[in-house]
């Protein structure tokens, strides 16, 4: 889930409050950021076409801006229905605060932001000093993307493609978070384009142990959670280092024009520049076959990205992501049973070969047996059906050709009708 367009650089482990002295001084690094706006013009080739209003921000505010921000992005319904989905399948706790969560998580990491709607950036009062100018120039690039490329057309991104929206958040972040690295490495005589390891395993290796971090909220984060907060930052500066490996930065300005489409094109940077569009997928509505009390609560495409999430999660993460890799489009449903919190998931993926659909349909029922230790897959089925009665109900994965179908948490009283939701599906 993403909210509206609020370029931030996450702390990364930043001393938790400023000493007197520093606080004295914020001021004086607030007024080099116009000195710093043309490094980065120069550093990123994009012209400064106004000046960029800047400030400072305590904890407080910055709570009350990510409260707003959170708010705006996503109605309470939307929100809750996010967590249910997360609780469905597997990645969250079923009483998880996830609002509450997100709130406290995100104001810890905030080091700046940069919003697109006011066209200013703010700094974390909190900071050490010695860290501030990695974290202007961060905003600093997206106040010139904004300029460039229009960030404000990504505040209120349609919901149902949670996996475009990931990339394009992948795009503006990694495009951010490789300047950066490019304004450090630059007293070495260095840039991203020589180093000998991409950004995306460097940046994934700086995270790589929650425990040894000072942020505790992070911490303690779900793992799902977790990643998909690095995402934008890892993989995107991961896409950003190839792109401009391949073409520059003007190549990489041109990706505002043609957006990535998918978390697939920017892991695999190849399939953004041969333009591997996904497969769009098709999904039957159930809720009038479901009977009364169900209602769909959302629907959304899981993406590469997204199916690592959900396979990691139970299966080894080379495994997982093996499985995820020949991803080419999905779909998703979540449905509740109003009068009783049952809930419902439906998923159809396709994928590159049948060789990828097998593998995947391998992978899924290993984390179904997984997550539910002692369950037994029932005997008497088709060597590409898999159906297993689980504590949350019955999951049925089935293999046709380069699609597999996945539904999850049929209760009892609906088992009879699973043939029937399962041709629906199908057609």
């Amino acid at each position: 889930m993403c909210f509206g367009y609020v370029g931030f650089v996450r702390a990364q482990d930043h001393t938790p409050a400023l000493t007197q002295a520093a606080r004295a001084t914020a001021a004086e690094v607030l007024a080099a950021s116009s000195e710093l706006l043309e490094e980065v013009s120069r550093l990123r080739s994009l012209k400064i076409r106004y000046p960029v209003k800047s400030g400072v921000k305590s904890r407080a505010e910055i709570e009350q801006i990510v409260i707003r921000n959170f708010d705006e992005a996503a109605t309470p319904e939307e929100v809750e229905a996010d967590r249910k989905r997360l609780v469905a399948f597997g990645l969250l706790p079923k009483d998880f605060r996830y609002r509450e969560f997100m709130i406290s998580l995100l104001t810890e990491q905030v080091a700046g932001f940069y919003q697109a709607k006011t066209r200013e950036f703010f700094l974390a009062d909190w900071n050490d000093l010695e860290l501030l100018k990695p974290v202007i120039v961060h905003e600093l690039t997206h106040a010139l993307q904004d300029q460039h490329f229009d960030l404000r057309r990504f505040e209120k991104w349609p919901r149902g493609d949670g996996d475009r929206e990931l990339a394009i958040q992948a795009l503006i972040e990694g495009d951010a978070t490789a300047l950066m690295f490019n304004y450090m490495l630059r007293p070495q005589g260095l840039d991203i384009t020589r180093l000998p390891v991409s950004l995306s395993t460097l940046s994934e290796m700086m995270s790589a142990d929650p425990n040894k971090t000072r942020e505790k909220v992070f911490a303690s984060a779900p793992p799902a959670i977790r990643q998909s907060l690095l995402f934008p930052y890892s993989y995107g500066a991961g896409f950003a280092q190839e792109m401009i490996r391949r073409q520059g930065w003007d190549g990489l300005s041109h990706a505002y024009s043609e957006l990535p489409q998918s978390t697939e094109q920017i892991i695999h940077v190849e399939k953004y520049l041969s333009h591997e569009a996904p497969v769009k997928i098709e999904l039957a509505d159930l809720s009038a076959r479901l009977g009364s009390g169900w209602k769909r609560l959302s629907t959304d495409i899981n993406g590469e990205f997204g199916y690592f999430v959900i396979l990691s999660e139970f299966v080894a993460r080379k495994e997982a992501q093996r499985a995820a890799e020949g991803w080419g489009g999905d779909k998703c449903a979540l449905y509740e049973n109003e009068g009783t919190g049952e809930l419902l998931l439906v998923h159809i993926s396709a994928w590159d070969s049948t060789a990828d659909a097998d593998e995947f349909f391998g992978a899924y029922c290993t984390r179904v047996t997984t997550r539910y230790p002692g369950i037994v897959g029932r005997t008497g089925l088709p060597r590409n059906e898999r159906s297993y009665a689980t504590p949350d109900g019955e999951t049925f994965v089935e293999l046709k050709q380069n699609r597999v179908l996945i539904i999850e948490g049929v209760p009892l009283k609906l088992r009879g009708q699973l043939t029937r939701l399962v041709a629906t599906l199908w057609n």
